[in-house]
């Protein structure tokens, strides 16, 4: 496995992390700030990984940008859950999973581009 399919696995980790992490959230859990912010394991990722060795490809960009709006989704979800509108909230996890369909399906994009480079 060479560097590039490691920091693609690792991406896709983290995000089925935060994925599970908003669906704990709006069922009871503790939303934790640090992990929903740049701070958080896929914000890391993004500026660790993602803009010093990918910044160049096309898709680093597209993920970077679904990820802010499923952030952006996220926190809507929450502020729904929080208001007590939890069965509304839980309705629209709908579009989490919309998102990141859309995020794995760039992701994979990048990683059958990256492989070819090899």
């Amino acid at each position: 496995m060479n560097l590039a399919q490691i920091d693609i696995q690792q991406l896709r980790i983290k995000h089925i992390l935060y994925k599970s992490k908003v669906r704990a959230t709006l069922y009871g859990g503790v939303f934790d700030e640090a992990f929903f912010s740049r701070l958080g394991p896929v914000g890391t990722w993004f500026s660790a990984v993602g803009q010093v060795r990918y910044a160049h490809e096309p898709e680093t960009r597209q993920l970077a940008s679904v990820h802010q709006e499923l952030d952006a989704v996220a926190r809507q979800l929450y502020r729904l859950y929080s208001s007590g509108k939890i069965d509304e909230a839980h309705e629209e996890l709908r579009s989490i999973e919309k998102l990141s369909e859309r995020f794995l399906n760039v992701l994979s994009k990048l990683e059958d581009r990256l492989k070819e480079v090899v």
